[in-house]
C-alpha cells in the first residue's frame, strides 16, 4: 500500500508516522507547516487569527510536494486541510483519513480549526478518541467516524533500562506530566496545599501567576519520548487530569501511564470507568482532597499499589492493546471496508 502521511515529526504525530512505516514500506512524509519559516509563531497565529489567510500558501506547498498517487493519505495535521485542499487531495488518493486526538468543535483553540470545520465531512473517515467528539461532529455534517482509544507506543511506552544514578535523581512518589493550564495548575496547587508531595514536569509552567511559590515543585521544559517514559516509570504514582474546556474524558496519559507499568491515579470520568476497573486496575478521584487521601493510602501500601499497577498494565497491553500500529490497522481496515458496503 502506498501511503502519504501528512503530519509533523513531533509528539504523537511522529510516533504514528513511525508506526505507519512498520505497517507499509511505502510511506511518504509531508509536513504542511514547512511552508512557513517560523512554525511556532504560525501555530499561535492559527489560534488568534483566521487560518484562511494562510490557506493558499498551505495548499500550494502541499500540492506542489505531492509527487505520486496514493492508496491512502493519512492526516495528522487536520487543521491545515480546508475544503479546496481536500478536493484536490481526493483526486490523488483512494482514501483520505484523519486521526484526530484533539477536539475541533469547542472554543478553547478559538480559530485553529476553521479550515477543518469546512472540510471535515469530506474525509472518508475521521478517528476520534472521545465519544463526545463523534456526537459533536454530526452538527458539522461529519458522519464517517470511528471511535478508538488513545494509542500508546509499544517501542516507547515500555519499561526502560535506567541507571541507579539517574533513577535516584528522577524518582518521585507522585508525578504529573503535562503542559501548564490554569485549570491543571489550580488543582495541583490544591494537592500541594493539602500536603501531597507531587512533582510537576512539563512546559509553560513559568506562565503561572504563582510560579515563584511552586517552582521548586516544577521541572520546566519539553520532555523527549524516552525521558517522558523514564519520569513516569520512576514514579510510584502518576496523576492524570482532563481539560474541561476541551471536554476530555480520556487522554493519551490515561493509556501511556499503565502501559509503562506505573500506578494510575485519574480524575473520574465515565469513559475511564468503562475501560478500567476501579481499585483493581486504576484509582479515580472526584476532587483534590480525595486524590490526596488515595495517593497517601497507596503510598503507604506498596503491595496493593504494585498489584494495581500490574493489573493496569495487563489491561492496556494484553487486553485493550491500543498500540499505534494496532489502531492504525483498525483505521485502515475500517475505511477500506466502508468502500465495500
Amino acid at each position: 500500500m502506498n501511503i502519504l502521511f501528512l503530519g509533523t515529526k513531533s509528539g504523537n504525530s511522529y510516533l504514528q508516522y513511525k508506526a505507519l512505516k512498520r505497517i507499509s514500506k511505502n510511506v511518504d512524509f509531508l509536513d504542511g507547516y514547512n511552508c512557513f519559516l517560523f512554525k511556532k509563531i504560525i501555530k499561535i497565529l492559527f489560534v488568534h487569527f483566521n487560518p484562511k489567510i494562510f490557506e493558499k500558501r498551505i495548499n500550494n506547498y502541499i500540492l506542489k510536494n505531492i509527487k505520486n498517487n496514493y492508496d491512502l493519505i493519512y492526516v495528522k495535521s487536520g487543521e491545515l486541510i480546508g475544503k479546496k485542499l481536500i478536493d484536490e487531495l481526493k483526486k490523488r488518493t483512494k482514501k483520505i483519513v484523519f486521526f484526530c486526538n484533539d477536539n475541533p468543535f469547542v472554543s478553547r483553540d478559538k480559530n485553529k480549526w476553521k479550515l477543518f470545520l469546512e472540510s471535515g465531512k469530506y474525509f472518508d473517515l475521521i478517528a476520534f478518541q472521545d465519544k463526545s467528539r463523534i456526537t459533536l461532529s454530526k452538527k458539522f455534517g461529519i458522519s464517517k467516524t470511528l471511535l478508538i482509544l488513545p494509542p500508546y507506543d509499544d517501542k516507547i511506552h515500555i519499561k526502560l533500562k535506567i541507571s541507579k544514578l539517574l533513577k535516584k535523581k528522577i524518582s518521585n512518589d507522585v508525578v504529573f506530566v503535562g503542559t501548564w493550564s490554569n485549570e491543571k495548575s489550580f488543582f495541583l496547587q490544591e494537592l500541594i496545599k493539602l500536603g501531597l508531595d507531587v512533582k510537576i514536569f512539563g512546559s509553560r509552567w513559568n506562565k503561572d501567576e504563582n510560579y515563584k511559590n511552586i517552582k521548586d515543585r516544577i521541572s520546566l521544559g519539553h520532555l523527549s519520548f524516552l525521558n517522558y517514559t523514564k519520569i513516569i516509570q520512576s514514579a510510584k504514582i502518576a496523576i492524570c487530569l482532563f481539560e474541561k474546556k476541551n471536554q476530555d474524558t480520556i487522554t493519551a496519559r490515561s493509556i501511556e501511564i499503565p502501559a509503562i507499568g506505573t500506578f494510575l491515579c485519574s480524575e473520574r470520568t465515565k469513559t475511564m470507568e468503562k475501560y478500567f476497573i476501579e481499585n483493581k486496575e486504576a484509582i479515580f478521584f472526584n476532587n483534590a482532597s480525595e486524590c490526596v487521601k488515595k495517593c497517601n493510602y497507596y503510598l503507604d501500601n506498596s503491595k496493593k499499589r504494585n498489584k494495581i499497577s500490574f493489573m493496569g498494565k495487563k489491561k492496556v497491553t494484553k487486553i485493550l492493546k491500543p498500540t499505534n500500529v494496532n489502531l492504525i490497522k483498525k483505521i485502515i481496515k475500517e475505511v477500506f471496508n466502508n468502500n465495500k458496503k
